[in-house]
Order: C-alpha cells, then structure tokens, then sequence
C-alpha cells in the first residue's frame, strides 16, 4: 500500500522546501539562543506531510483562492508574482499546539527560488525579518536569513549542493 507521500510527483521538492524551511528556522533558533529540539526543528517534523498540512492551512487559504486546490505546484506560480507569504506549521514535543514559521516566497532574476523567513511564532511572536518590525519588543535579527533553491527545467526544486 502506497501512501500519499509516495504517490505524489512533487514529493522530492515538497522534502526540498520541507529541508529550506526547517535550515532557515534553525539558523534563527540557534542565533536567538533557543532549544531547537525543544521546539520541534527536526527532519521529522519538518517532512512532506507537515508541507501538505501547512499548504492546507487556513493561514495559506489566500494563495490558492476558493476554487483551486493547494497544491505546491500553484504555491510556486504564486511565487511569482509580488509579496507572497507562506506560513508553515509544525509539531514540537512540548507544544499543544503546532508552531509556526512565516516566510516570503520570490524568485531571483535567475530563476532561483528565494525563501526568507520573516517571523517565528512559538509561544510568542518572534521577528526575523526587518520588514516584521519589532515584536513584543524583540527586534529582528541584523542580517538576512534566506536560502536559495534551484528551480529545475521540469519544474522541480532542489538545493545548491554544498561548498566544495
């Protein structure tokens, strides 16, 4: 018996987005002192079916609109036009309910997939971003926390191998 993970054409680039999303949380965590384990940032809570929940978000509603199904395929159209934000969710051991990331989604001239988080909300709201502003009195770290994914001729994502 398959399940949806396996039958689905867009699995490898929903793990590829799952792996950025969970990269960019971590670096954040770990820069603002915080328990990265604590809070759920493993490779098993950041997985293909916390991306499927996330694009069947409420939050995600906006991007795909009444009549289309979300599905990571439109979330990349979207991408392409101006200021789009995906919120993605995940469980942590000690958390009631699912944490969440926001982050802009853009493509570079190039044609790479941009991905900057913008906010954590954990149990409080934290900022990342400068465009988040200051939050609760936190200000958003000094530099950039983005990653770039290479956006392949079928369409597919995948990350820049690592320096050599």
């Amino acid at each position: 018996m398959s399940t949806s993970a396996e039958s689905d054409p867009d699995v490898g680039s929903k793990q590829a987005l799952a792996d950025t999303f969970r990269n960019l949380v971590r670096y954040a965590l770990l820069k603002t002192r915080r328990d990265v384990v604590k809070l759920g940032v493993t490779p098993s809570s950041f997985s293909v079916e916390a991306i499927d929940s996330s694009l069947a978000a409420r939050a995600n509603g906006g991007i795909f609109g009444a009549q289309t199904a979300p599905s990571l395929k439109r979330l990349l159209n979207k991408a392409r036009e101006p200021s789009l934000t995906f919120h993605m969710y995940w469980m942590a051991p000690t958390a009631p309910e699912p944490l969440e990331a926001a982050f802009a989604l853009s493509y570079e001239p190039d044609g790479d997939l941009q991905v900057r988080l913008l906010w954590l909300g954990l149990p409080e709201r934290i900022p990342i971003a400068r465009g988040a502003g200051v939050v609760g009195g936190l200000k958003p770290l000094d530099e950039a926390v983005t990653e770039l994914l290479r956006v392949l001729k079928d369409g597919r994502l995948a990350p820049y191998p690592p320096p050599e």
